[in-house]
């Protein structure tokens, strides 16, 4: 097949289609005319002698013909484009005869965004494509070159034999009878980047998507705010591919720059060398323990005098004995997933989170209510234990075993690696004795002894090694299988 891009001399990528006729089917295939010499001689005699009226009705014959014409595209994927009028044609034509540079590719949370070479980003949902090229925001209703092109170089990727398909194109640049690209490309975007050798930003096998990289930043520079809890409304435009222009929020500079940094990879790798992924991890977990920290100050604060605080952990949550277990309990669990999704970075400060907290709560092994100045004997009927915060979220000998299978922090230090462990090695000692003593449940004992065997076992082989420690904030440098109790 003849390249057909000399019909479009005039175009670039960043213009407008002209509205020009194409040539016929024979000429786009590159086959020669049957004919003969002594034919050409005759049909020129012929042509001369011809009116204008049969001219015009072999001008429409070639048009009609080019309308129904088939491509093969270098997928070897053959398209039959008789469903596209003369522009979406074109369009099609420059596409599956061009050749075009990826960047990068990455996973959104609508779908796979392409970087392409000077600038044009390609967005494929799972309700339309869309191109940030201005071909395509001239006439977005129907496929650009760049979009006919890309859904053939990943079709491609997913048929065994495409020499023998043939499909029809519709004007949305996806062909008829085969699957949808974006469920094809669920779970294996960096294999198809591979094989196409793009590169992958690594949405899909890091812990974090581009989205949450971003609200993790943002998060970072302020002094109290976790990703978790940071505006919603941040995250809930920007499924769609839009120009650093359609990024403005008149009026909102944190949305602006929200929106920039997921759309725009220059401003996105700026703010990743600002704020690394080792210094967020540290941030982040610094936070989780400052605000558990908080919490159980609160609490105190309350069952002495009666006080609410004035500015809670939480507004979501009220500062009752119930409201508070629910809240630490959340704690771990974010700290557990953080663990996993930020690894390798952090799970030094992860530890250290974990391990006051539990520290905190063993401490508080008592009635909350004694010595109240307010004379209160309970807060809504409950009796001490009810109220005893160890008791609720550690147990005793009597506890049943829905609670012993819980677990409080152990399970969430299961996921943290030997070396991070060493150095709470002997204030896990300390609060096991505690437990102990305060006859926590069996099960809970002998998990915990099982954490201090592993965390003491690292230090000795970091000790006999002479291992360094990895600087505050970093983690562990490598990867490291979960610990099984």
């Amino acid at each position: 097949m003849s390249a057909p891009t000399g019909q479009f001399h005039r175009l670039s990528i960043g213009q407008n289609m002209p509205h020009t006729a194409l040539p016929s089917r024979a000429a786009r295939a590159g086959r020669p005319d049957s004919s003969d010499d002594s034919d050409r001689e005759d049909d020129s005699s012929s042509e001369s002698s011809s009116t204008g009226e049969e001219e015009e009705e072999e001008s429409s014959d070639e048009q009609s013909e080019s309308t129904s014409a088939s491509v093969l595209a270098p997928s070897g994927i053959t398209y039959d484009l008789s469903q596209l009028d003369s522009e979406s044609e074109a369009r099609a034509l420059v596409g599956l005869s061009g050749c075009f540079d990826v960047v990068n590719c990455r996973s959104t949370p609508a779908g796979y965004a392409f970087q392409l070479l000077d600038r044009p980003q390609v967005h494929i949902g799972s309700e339309s494509s869309t191109c940030t090229c201005s071909v395509f925001q001239d006439r977005p209703d129907g496929a650009c070159q760049h979009i006919f092109w890309l859904v053939d170089q990943l079709h491609g990727c997913f048929l065994p034999t495409p020499q023998s398909t043939e499909v029809t194109l519709t004007p949305d640049g996806r062909p008829d009878r085969l699957p949808p690209i974006e469920d094809l490309l669920k779970g294996k975007l960096k294999s198809v980047a591979t094989q196409l050798k793009w590169q992958c930003l690594g949405d899909e096998e890091d812990g974090m998507t581009r989205t949450e990289k971003v609200r993790d930043i943002f998060s970072a520079f302020s002094k109290r705010t976790l990703p978790e809890d940071t505006r919603r409304d941040l995250t809930e435009t920007i499924e769609q591919a839009r120009t650093a222009e359609q990024c403005v929020v008149q009026g909102d500079f944190e949305a602006t720059m929200f929106r920039l940094a997921v759309h725009d990879d220059a401003v996105f790798n700026s703010l990743c060398k600002a704020m690394p992924a080792g210094a967020c991890a540290a941030i982040y977990f610094d936070k989780l323990q400052e605000q558990t920290c908080r919490l159980l100050n609160d609490f105190d604060r309350y069952c002495k005098t009666g006080e609410l605080p004035a500015d809670p952990v939480s507004p979501d949550f009220g500062i009752e004995v119930n409201d508070v277990v629910t809240q630490l309990q959340r704690s771990v669990s974010r700290i557990a997933v953080n663990i996993a999704a930020r690894a390798p970075h952090g799970s030094e400060g992860a530890a250290e989170a974990l391990v006051s907290l539990l520290e905190s709560v063993v401490a508080r092994n008592n009635d909350p209510l004694e010595g109240n100045a307010l004379g209160r004997q309970s807060f809504h009927g409950e009796d001490e234990d009810q109220r005893n915060l160890y008791h609720l979220l550690i147990g005793s000998v009597e506890t049943d075993s829905e609670t012993d299978a819980r677990h409080f922090v152990l399970n969430a230090l299961d996921a943290l690696p030997p070396v991070d462990l060493h150095q709470c090695a002997n204030r896990l000692r300390d609060i096991l004795r505690k437990i102990e003593v305060n006859r926590a449940p069996k099960p809970y004992l002998l998990h915990l002894g099982s954490l201090i065997r592993i965390a003491e076992s690292a230090a000795a082989t970091a000790m006999g090694s002479g291992q360094k420690r990895p600087a505050a904030g970093n983690g562990n440098s490598g990867g490291y299988s979960k610990r099984t109790r």
